[in-house]
């Protein structure tokens, strides 16, 4: 679990990442 569960939460956090600079595109444009 101590492994798997890093590895998910970097996912997690990558895709939140991408999300963010889209939006913060958008409004920056």
């Amino acid at each position: 679990l101590d492994v798997y569960w890093p590895e998910f939460r970097k996912i997690d956090f990558l895709r939140a990442l991408r999300i963010y600079q889209k939006r913060n595109r958008r409004f920056g444009a």
